[in-house]
């Protein structure tokens, strides 16, 4: 093991370049872009551009977000109605069913958007912290293992992003491809004109125009709804991956020191320095839960419905063109959801180490006040760090197994009232 840490750590050292912390933030900051937001400020933006380019700048992408989510919402309306009516009518059940898995996730869309949107100025302050932590010589890189922890992050994030726009490209222009198979190309059927999402409108739209302004409208909606979904997911993820690194840089610390080879004075001063780290760390898992705790809870939450409604959709049959996708979006609604219960489990792992770390390190020989001040840290690290749904529930992968379960209650319950 330490011959693989060494050679793991002289590769790091002959590498050029160091790794910045917004590295983390690559994809994430792509797709906020995407919908015209900037998650978070830097001094570098701020100092590589002239104030009018920033002014400029923020004029172009605040019009884009204010179009997009206008837009967005106005789907979801559109989508709302559609069910209402539904119900009420009695009729289009399974149509209304299916809307209803779609309506949750844009709902958590908007939103994990509103929250990013308006806490920027924490976040700003929580990347600006973490910034200040951040090692920046290739040698420090490499006792955190930096490399590792951002190539497994990537990874992840690659992965993550991909599945979905497969999904929701494939969803979205399965009509435009029917259209080019069946209709264009082998000219055996009639193409009838649908959207990728049922909704209501007061004019008929499948007989003009106004057909092709509907089908970009939801088309650019989902791609909205995905961004600020799996952007505020990875930006939670990759925050959390960050604290990781810390709080096991931490614990090696503290596992690798021998109390008594120095002076008293210097294992105080190197203990004292170790419980302000430590305390930095616990203040910045406060503020992601702050941050994202609303978004987590309603996340979880709406993913009980949404799982549940893709199951009844499945188990009561349908075209297979359309059972296939519903497992497709099943399938990435459960990753979504196990995705953040096990960066959630790390957190707790990791911050759960620094208490072990400080009873298996050598402090026999350390003086009085050395080992009564290692009481201390024992005692607040054996209360982990959570990420938080609000203040209703601790995330981990206990609250996986939780929501699956509650999930299945409401499948029972829905198929059972179907039956009747």
């Amino acid at each position: 093991m330490v011959r693989k840490l060494g050679r793991y750590t002289e590769t790091m050292a002959t590498s050029d370049k160091t790794i910045k912390l917004k590295k983390f933030f690559q994809f994430v900051n792509i797709f906020y872009l995407s919908i015209g937001m900037v998650a978070y400020d830097t001094e570098e933006w701020n100092n590589r551009h002239t104030p009018e380019v920033r002014k400029w700048t923020s004029r172009l992408l605040s019009w884009i977000f204010i179009c997009q989510v206008l837009n967005l919402n106005l789907v979801l309306i559109s989508e709302l109605i559609y069910v209402g009516l539904a119900f009420a009518s009695a009729n289009n059940f399974l149509e209304a069913t299916m809307n209803l898995c779609f309506i949750g996730y844009v709902v958590i869309g908007v939103i994990k958007i509103r929250d990013i949107w308006s806490q920027r100025s924490q976040l700003t302050r929580v990347v600006a912290q973490l910034q200040r932590l951040h090692p920046t010589k290739v040698g420090e890189q490499g006792e955190y293992l930096m490399d590792k922890y951002l190539r497994d992050y990537r990874k992840v994030s690659i992965f993550y992003f991909s599945m979905y726009l497969v999904l929701i490209w494939i969803y979205n222009l399965y009509w435009v491809f029917y259209y080019l198979v069946y209709d264009f190309w082998l000219g055996i059927r009639t193409f009838n004109r649908m959207l990728p999402y049922y909704c209501w409108t007061p004019w008929d739209w499948s007989t003009n125009w106004s057909y092709y302004v509907m089908y970009f409208s939801q088309n650019l909606a989902g791609q909205t709804c995905v961004s600020g979904q799996l952007a505020a997911d990875m930006f939670m993820c990759a925050l959390v991956t960050l604290l990781v690194m810390h709080f096991k840089r931490l614990a090696t610390q503290i596992e690798q020191h021998v109390a008594g080879q120095q002076s008293p004075e210097k294992d105080l001063t190197f203990l004292q320095k170790n419980i302000v780290y430590h305390q930095r760390l616990l203040i910045l898992c406060e503020d992601v839960n702050q941050i994202f705790g609303i978004s987590l809870f309603c996340n979880f939450a709406s993913s009980s419905f949404i799982i549940c409604f893709m199951i009844f959709q499945i188990t009561i049959g349908g075209n297979i063109d359309t059972l296939v996708m519903l497992a497709f979006f099943l399938f990435c609604a459960m990753v979504q959801v196990f995705m953040i219960g096990s960066y959630a489990q790390r957190l707790i792992n990791a911050s759960q180490q620094i208490g072990q770390a400080v009873y298996n390190h050598d402090w026999f020989d350390g003086e009085l006040r050395y080992r009564q001040m290692l009481i201390l840290i024992i005692k607040r690290a054996q209360r982990p760090s959570y990420l938080k749904a609000s203040i209703f529930l601790n995330v981990s992968l206990i609250t996986v197994t939780d929501l699956l379960q509650l999930s299945y209650k409401f499948f029972a319950l829905l198929r059972t009232m179907y039956a009747k």
